[in-house]
């Protein structure tokens, strides 16, 4: 077994017999033990939200090849190119975009919004990883509710003490398949996590 990978194991082997799985599935166990993986956080399991058939909704859309769209490089950089290329799919930022820095510096918004509704027109059922901005999270949700865009799966785990509980607290209220964590906690590390679980389970 490659090195990396027994690592990992043996760290699910010991996040097992720390914390109580049995509320989730098999797929959504994959997921959970990778969050806590990444964060060395035993809590995040108790934190975790996900939505009915969410973990097979988004295993599916990146099956069929569905993109996914982050909203920060960093959450791009995490994604394991491996498994990617074993499923054909394509990972995809924006926040750098010429016309998304034009646009928001005339319109006022963040990058980030923009950034969104940029995505929205172009890969309007995509697989979307938030991260880093819940203003992006906040945007997605309302052009999902102006059927603007229907997003496949949303890894939505922005971090932060302004709005990101609350980005995710509408989230876990909406229709979308999605993987999602209460309060303050997660990060761009967090999203590619729950893309990495979703790829693996792909990949099998």
């Amino acid at each position: 077994m490659d090195k990396g990978l027994k690592i990992e194991s043996d760290s699910f082997d010991i996040i097992e017999n720390m914390i109580n799985l049995s509320k989730f599935s098999e797929m959504e166990r994959l997921i959970v033990k990778k969050l806590v993986h990444t964060t060395g956080d035993p809590e995040f399991a108790e934190l975790t939200v996900i939505s009915d058939g969410g973990v097979n909704s988004g295993v599916q859309a990146l099956k069929a090849g569905k993109p996914v769209i982050c909203d920060v490089t960093m959450v791009t950089a995490g994604i394991t190119k491996r498994y990617l290329e074993k499923c054909g799919v394509e990972v995809l930022c924006f926040i750098n975009h010429p016309d998304v820095l034009r646009i928001s510096k005339e319109t006022n918004q963040t990058r980030s919004e923009v950034a969104m509704e940029y995505a929205a027109a172009e890969y309007p059922d995509a697989v979307y990883a938030i991260g880093n901005a819940p203003t992006a999270l906040l945007r997605l949700l309302e052009l999902k509710r102006g059927g603007k865009v229907d997003p496949s799966f949303i890894a939505g785990l922005p971090v932060g003490f302004v709005k990101a509980a609350e980005s995710k607290e509408e989230l876990a209220k909406s229709d979308v398949p999605h993987v999602t964590n209460r309060g303050t906690k997660g990060g761009s590390p967090c999203a590619a996590t729950v893309i990495n679980g979703l790829l693996t389970l792909a990949a099998q």
